[in-house]
């Protein structure tokens, strides 16, 4: 198990989509991605979609990573959203009702469009 967590941004038409890449998002990591994240809203990028496709499991912690990166998207006048979700973060994000409260993609190509 890694505990290494690589974040990487790139740009894909108005948005900026950030690939996690970890196979958890939990209390080890999701400080690095909140400010990670943080740091693209204040240097402009308001419309983030998070690649969480590596993603394998997340816990409470990871919720609220989802939940701090939509309230600084939506802070700036921008829009948050997540593809690429495996089955178990999936049921977490519709267990929790998250998925009416943010925009679940099927696929980045959906989310850019």
């Amino acid at each position: 198990m890694s505990s290494e967590t690589k974040i990487a941004s790139r740009e894909n038409g108005s948005k900026t989509i950030v690939d996690i890449d970890a196979q958890n998002v939990d209390f080890r990591n999701c400080e690095a991605i909140k400010s990670s994240v943080a740091s693209m809203v204040s240097q402009g990028s308001k419309n983030i979609v998070l690649n969480l496709s590596k993603v394998s499991f997340m816990d409470s912690s990871g919720l609220s990573v989802i939940l701090f990166c939509k309230r600084t998207c939506e802070e700036v006048g921008g829009t948050f959203g997540a593809f690429g979700l495996q089955n178990y973060v999936n049921n977490l994000v519709n267990l929790t009702n998250l998925n009416k409260t943010i925009d679940i993609y099927h696929s980045e190509a959906d989310a850019v469009n």
